[in-house]
């Protein structure tokens, strides 16, 4: 049997926009393998996958749109190595 699959929520409209990258990153990096970040901010996240891809590389996450805005958009970031 394999163990639930750990979501960790993540809301950052009431964060300050200069902190916003810092608070997502490093609860990106907080994530042991296999958990998921379930993101919620006030914009297209797209800038999150394109520093994830550049940094880590295609095979150490899964990014896959929830809501998709205009007001909110939440995604799920699934750390995979």
């Amino acid at each position: 049997m394999t163990a639930p699959q750990q979501t960790m929520p993540l809301d950052v409209r009431p964060v300050p926009p200069k902190d916003r990258y810092d608070t997502i990153m490093g609860a990106f990096q907080a994530l042991p393998a296999g958990a998921v970040l379930d993101l919620t901010v006030d914009h297209d996240p797209t800038c999150m996958y394109y520093t994830l891809k550049a940094t880590r590389g295609d095979d150490a996450f899964e990014f896959a749109y929830l809501e998709n805005g205009p007001e909110v958009w939440r995604v799920q970031v699934k750390k995979t190595a």
